[in-house]
C-alpha cells in the first residue's frame, strides 16, 4: 500500500494525485491531502485516520496540521487528531522536542479541564529547547494559566499570565490577565490591560 512518505517523494508529479487516488487506501489518501493542505478533501476520511493504528512522523505532521485547521470548526475532531499525532510523536521524538511540545500544548488548549499536565510538559520542553524568553514559552505560560484558572487556582493562573506578559506583550496575553482580574473583583486593574490590548490590535490593522 502507498504511504505518505512515498506520496511526498512523488508530490511534484502532475498526475500523482490521480494515481494516488487509484492505489492508496483511504487513510493514506487523507494524510496525503492533509499534508498538502487540502483539509476539506481529506475530511471524508477523518474517521479512518483516527481509528487506524500506527504511523510515522510525516503522518503525525499531517495530523497535527489538520487538527490546527479544524480547531474552530470541530474541536472534538481536532482533539482526536492531536491525540493521534501526540501518540506518534511521543514515541519517535526526544522528550523536549518542540514539535512534540507544540502538539501537547495545542491539545491542552482544547481540553483545559484536563490540560494542566500537558501544558506543564510543553512549557518545560520549550524552556529547555527554545529558551525561557521564546514566544512559544510565552504561549505555554498562557495555556497553563488558563488550565489553572479553570481549576480555580487563581494565584497560579495569575503567575503564569504575568510571566507570559514579561516575555511578549500580546493582546491575548493582556486579555487573559485582564479577564482573570475582572473575575476576581479587580476590574479597575484590568481596564489598562484591555486598553493596551486594544491599542496593539489597532496598530496591527
Amino acid at each position: 500500500m502507498a504511504t505518505l512518505a512515498l506520496a511526498l517523494l512523488f508530490a511534484q508529479s502532475a498526475d500523482f494525485e490521480t494515481l494516488y487516488r487509484q492505489f492508496a487506501g483511504p487513510r493514506d489518501l487523507a494524510l496525503y491531502l492533509a499534508h498538502r493542505g487540502d483539509f476539506d478533501k481529506a475530511a471524508p476520511y477523518l474517521k479512518q485516520v483516527i481509528e487506524t493504528p500506527g504511523g510515522g512522523l510525516p503522518e503525525a505532521r499531517a495530523m497535527h496540521n489538520w487538527a490546527v485547521a479544524l480547531e474552530e470548526r470541530s474541536p472534538e475532531s481536532a482533539a482526536q487528531l492531536y491525540a493521534k499525532a501526540l501518540d506518534i510523536r511521543a514515541k519517535a521524538l526526544p522528550p523536549f522536542d518542540p514539535d512534540l511540545a507544540t502538539t501537547r500544548l495545542n491539545l491542552a488548549g482544547l481540553n483545559l479541564e484536563t490540560g494542566e499536565p500537558l501544558a506543564r510538559l510543553a512549557l518545560e520542553a520549550f524552556e529547555k529547547s527554545l529558551g525561557p524568553r521564546h514566544e512559544r514559552t510565552a504561549a505555554a505560560c498562557g495555556t497553563l494559566g488558563a488550565a489553572l484558572a479553570v481549576k480555580g487556582d487563581v494565584a497560579g493562573a495569575e503567575r503564569m499570565f504575568r510571566r507570559a506578559l514579561t516575555i511578549k506583550e500580546t493582546p491575548a496575553a493582556l486579555e487573559n490577565l485582564a479577564d482573570l482580574l475582572t473575575q476576581t473583583g479587580r476590574a479597575a486593574a484590568a481596564r489598562p490591560l484591555l486598553d493596551r490590548a486594544k491599542a496593539i490590535r489597532a496598530r496591527a490593522r
